[in-house]
C-alpha cells in the first residue's frame, strides 16, 4: 500500500486521469472540491456511471425500465458494451475539462473502489487511484446518522460488512499497484489540510496551489450529486474527528471495531 507517509514512488505528471473512491462520509466530497479548485483538474460532483451499468442499488423499483438494463437486450454482451459506454463516458469528461481550460480530469465516487478493474479495462490501466479513508468507526456514525437507504443495508452489522467491501477493494488495489495508489487519511486532510495536498500534488506529479484549500469554499463550486453536508461547509475543520464516541453505542462500537479490527490495522487506526 501507498500512502502519503510511506511512498514507494512519486510520477511525473502525464495527464493521466485521477480514480478518486473511498467509502461513503469519509471525505471524499470534501477531497475532490479541493482538487477542482487546482487550476489543471477538473473534478465535478458524482456521476454515477458504473452504478447505473451494473444496477447497484438496494432500492430500484424502476430498475427494469433503466438505459443499460434495456440496452443489454440488444445482445451485447458487457465488454462490448463496457467498450462503447466507458469509451464514451470518458471521452465526455476530456471535453468537460477541456471546454473550462484544464487539461486533466477526476472522477470522485466512493463506489469507485468496488470497479478499479473496471476502470483499468476502459483506461487501458492509464490513470492514478486515490484512496480517501476515514477512521472506520467516525464512518460508521456518520452514515448512521446519514441513512443511505438506497445504498446501505438498514441495520449495523450490514453497515460494517459494506464497509469492509469497500475499504478491502481500495486496500487490495493499492498493495497489487502501489505506484499508481495513495492514501489519504481524512484526518490529515483536515489538520494539515497544506502539507496533505502538498503530498498529494506531488504523488500526481502537479504542482501544489495554495489557493485549492480556500477554493473549495470560494465562488460557484459545480454543484451536483454529492454528500449535501458539503454544501454547509465553509471551511476545512476537524469538529467531526472522534464523533463514534459520542454518537455509537458503546455495544455497537465494539461490534464494529471487533469485526474491522484487521481492516483498522492496515489502514493505521486503534480499535
Amino acid at each position: 500500500m501507498t500512502d502519503i507517509g510511506n511512498r514507494e514512488s512519486v510520477l511525473s505528471s502525464d495527464d493521466s486521469p485521477i480514480i478518486v473512491g473511498g467509502f461513503f462520509r469519509s471525505g471524499t466530497s470534501l477531497f475532490r472540491r479541493i482538487l477542482d479548485a487546482h487550476s489543471r483538474i477538473h473534478c465535478p460532483p458524482e456521476v454515477k456511471f458504473f452504478r447505473d451499468f451494473y444496477d447497484d442499488y438496494l432500492q430500484a423499483p424502476d430498475r427494469h425500465a433503466r438505459f443499460f438494463a434495456t440496452v443489454k437486450a440488444i445482445g451485447l454482451d458487457e465488454d462490448e458494451l463496457l467498450s462503447i459506454f466507458g469509451g464514451a463516458y470518458v471521452r465526455s469528461r476530456e471535453l468537460a475539462a477541456r471546454k473550462l481550460g484544464k487539461q486533466r480530469w477526476a472522477d470522485k465516487n466512493p463506489e469507485n473502489v468496488l470497479y478499479l478493474e473496471q476502470w483499468s479495462r476502459i483506461l487501458d490501466a492509464r490513470f492514478r487511484f486515490i484512496d480517501v479513508v476515514r477512521h472506520p468507526l467516525d464512518v460508521l456514525a456518520s452514515v448512521v446518522e446519514a441513512r443511505f437507504d438506497n445504498t446501505l443495508p438498514a441495520d449495523l452489522p450490514g453497515k460494517i460488512e459494506t464497509f469492509a467491501r469497500y475499504a478491502r477493494a481500495g486496500l487490495d488495489f493499492a498493495a497489487r499497484h502501489p505506484g499508481r495508489s495513495l492514501v489519504v487519511k481524512y484526518e490529515s486532510l483536515v489538520e494539515r489540510p497544506q502539507q496533505t495536498m502538498s503530498d498529494v500534488m506531488a504523488f500526481l506529479g502537479e504542482r501544489f496551489e495554495p489557493g485549492m484549500i480556500e477554493g473549495a469554499f470560494a465562488g460557484a463550486r459545480q454543484r451536483g450529486l454529492e454528500d449535501p453536508k458539503i454544501e454547509r461547509t465553509t471551511v476545512i475543520h476537524a469538529q467531526s474527528l472522534g464523533r463514534w464516541k459520542r454518537d455509537l453505542a458503546v455495544d455497537d462500537a465494539r461490534l464494529a471495531a471487533d469485526r474491522l479490527a484487521k481492516i483498522m490495522e492496515e489502514l493505521g487506526y486503534e480499535a
